[in-house]
């Protein structure tokens, strides 16, 4: 019935503690008649000391029963609308049309902009995020649950510390103090001296991808990291040599194979290139830390080419690290000081475009808008929020810890990482674009096409995870978006759309970035929605998880160097070992990646949907689709595992989370 209301009751069982975490109640209760209701109240008795967190209540009445799902805290009161899904203009009862309007003002009293609210100074010049301060400044449902913030601080900077090595500050000429504790560091006089960070975490199981390390000098080694490691987005097809790479057809002699020349490969689509030339230029606006001397280091300008061997392999041929002059071209040389130290200058200028960029600006960040305008603007009933909330619910929560903890000049980790990370992500703002997220999209335009390039996991992986997570977001919207013109007569989906345009992207400058501030078709809104759930799960995954086993070893992925770039021929294990990090420059960066890298006992893995929002037949077929879909791939990638000689898990379905948390 429309509009009438039951009295208050309250729920209570005499000597009992009610409402207890993990427990369910029953009350059984008598009251006026009102039929099955739409909305239910709840209210915290005055003076109630402990919030509630209420995940559903189900009402029984005559036999019949009905859902109200909610998943979230309880401060003081709240309206709880049913399960059904439904499109504002659908909503035929006026008492959930208020409710659902009065919810959505109630929420945006609690979520706001940053920027709105003078938040947002540090961070000018990229997106807008949730206006809180620090972590414990967020709504309380925005904020981690117990296990995954109990997890956190185990495995986070802290944890590192005191639960994983402590052994290591008692022993002789070190002192692992990652709280900033001053004494001795480990000395280092080889390159396998580096091991020593990494070899009592890899003991407890920090490191779960056997033999990521193996060959790690070698240029194959070398370029199956490059496919397949954290940053397997770092290359593009080569159209043409810059004018400023001085590689010529004599340098390559053989490599390429008899009578192949640059021009020839580049025809016949084997040669692909890396460019950090611009990156790097004086003009850029980066800021760079200290060497150990005291000095601002240097960030190599490095350009690399690979090439497709005959043999199946995909190898660096040549590297340059200043624009321009030979005396800084190598070529490739195993067992070569000069070549190794030029892909260690390579690598290091990966890190901070990595951490980042690839990291932070385009997926961290890139999701927090969504995830506040889908509270403001959405209401719990409406099927874009039950499909994107179990990929945005936890970004916000660590996105607010690494703003305080990893991102400022003053974190722990960022005396060891070459680049400052409010400049290097102002910078690539500049150009950012959410096209330029969409994998499949990048590929094609990039001339990268996985199944040209052998092992190339990475790519073919992630394409046939967007495929799956495309279908299964397609299959949702048409369900309940039966035309073009239900999305553009939704007003709850338009109000969404204008916000993350205008104040998650365009709040400085008025440029949206690609995202529409109105959505007029079903293809542009499945679009968006994949995106999104693929930047959060997939993507994420992609480039966070491999972090730990990338750079523990310091030597395989510099996060600083200490010299500027070498010449041929000044290459020795004397200048290599002079120009790598120092103990102090490392130890806080090997301890940020392995807390990066751990999971949660709490993680919620893609196609598992612990909170239960859709109860329609049709959705709920959609869910278990989209499931096996998932299940059938992990049991593809398991024989290719078994099958090649470098396993790669970071795409394995049962490796990537439904959303961003660490």
């Amino acid at each position: 019935m429309n509009n009438i209301h039951t009295e208050w009751k309250t729920l209570d069982h005499w000597c009992c503690n009610d409402f207890e975490r993990g427990s369910v109640g029953k009350y059984d209760v008598t009251m006026k008649d009102v039929g099955m209701p739409a909305v239910v109240h709840f209210r915290l008795k005055d003076g109630a000391s402990d919030d509630w967190a209420c995940d559903y209540v189900v009402v029984s009445r005559e036999g019949e029963s009905k859902t109200f799902p909610l998943y979230t805290f309880v401060e003081k009161e709240v309206a709880i609308i049913g399960s059904e899904t439904e499109l504002p203009q659908k909503v035929t009862q006026e008492v959930i049309s208020d409710q659902r309007k009065e919810n959505l003002v109630q929420l945006q009293g609690v979520v706001d902009w940053a920027h709105k609210h003078g938040g947002q100074n540090y961070w000018a010049g990229s997106m807008s995020y949730t206006n809180a301060k620090s972590y414990d400044d967020l709504p309380k449902f925005m904020q981690k649950s117990t296990d995954r913030q109990q997890d956190f601080i185990l495995n986070g900077i802290i944890g590192v510390v005191t639960e994983k090595l402590d052994d290591l500050a008692t022993r002789p000429g070190l002192c692992f103090g990652l709280c900033l504790c001053a004494g001795c560091y480990h000395k280092l006089e080889n390159l396998e001296s580096y091991r020593f960070y990494y070899e009592q975490l890899d003991k407890m199981g920090a490191q779960y991808t056997p033999d990521f390390l193996n060959g790690w000098k070698t240029d194959e080694g070398f370029g199956w990291q490059i496919l397949n490691g954290i940053l397997p987005q770092g290359f593009t097809a080569c159209k043409e040599i810059p004018s400023y790479f001085n590689v010529t057809d004599a340098d390559l002699n053989g490599m390429l194979g008899c009578g192949k020349t640059i021009s020839s490969e580049i025809e016949a689509g084997k040669l692909y290139i890396t460019d950090y030339t611009e990156t790097y230029d004086i003009t850029s606006g980066l800021r760079y830390r200290a060497q150990s001397n005291g000095v601002s280091c240097m960030v190599a300008q490095a350009v690399c080419l690979f090439y497709v061997s005959d043999d199946g392999h995909f190898l660096p041929a040549a590297i340059q690290l200043v624009p321009n002059d030979r005396d800084y071209l190598f070529i490739a040389e195993e067992n070569s000081d000069d070549w190794l130290l030029a892909k260690m200058y390579f690598r290091n200028a990966s890190f901070a475009i990595h951490e980042w960029v690839y990291h932070f600006l385009y997926t961290h960040a890139t999701v927090e808008p969504f995830e506040v305008a889908s509270y403001r603007c959405l209401s719990r009933a409406h099927p874009v929020y039950k499909l994107l909330r179990p990929h945005v619910r936890t970004v916000a929560a660590i996105n607010a810890q690494a703003r305080v903890a990893l991102l400022l000049p003053s974190s722990l980790p960022a005396p060891g990482i070459s680049v400052d990370a409010k400049t290097m992500i102002n910078l690539f703002y500049k150009t950012y674009n959410l096209d330029k997220l969409n994998i499949p999209k990048v590929l094609k335009e990039t001339g990268v096409d996985p199944d040209k390039i052998p092992f190339y996991h990475y790519g073919q992986d992630t394409l046939k995870l967007w495929k799956i997570v495309g279908d299964y977001v397609e299959a949702m919207i048409k369900l309940y978006y039966k035309s073009d013109q239900d999305v553009v007569e939704d007003t709850e989906l338009q109000s969404f759309a204008h916000e993350v345009a205008h104040d998650g992207f365009g709040w400085e400058d008025g440029n949206t970035r690609g995202m529409p501030d109105k959505f007029e078709t079903r293809e542009k809104l499945i679009e968006i929605c994949t995106l999104v759930i693929c930047t959060s799960g997939v993507q994420h995954a992609a480039v966070n998880f491999g972090q730990y086993e990338t750079g523990k070893f310091v030597p395989n992925f510099p996060s600083i160097m200490n010299h500027p770039p070498h010449k041929k021929g000044e290459a020795n294990l004397e200048r290599i070992m002079a120009t790598l990090p120092t103990s102090k420059q490392c130890f806080g960066v090997i301890a940020l990646l392995y807390a990066l890298s751990k999971y949660s006992r709490a993680e919620e893995l893609l196609g598992q949907f612990a909170e239960h929002w859709f109860y329609e037949e049709e959705a709920v077929a959609i869910q278990e689709a989209f499931q096996d879909d998932l299940k059938k791939l992990e049991a593809e990638l398991i024989i290719r595992n078994e099958n090649v000689h470098r396993p790669y898990l970071h795409q394995m379905p049962t490796n990537v989370p439904n959303s961003i948390a660490i």
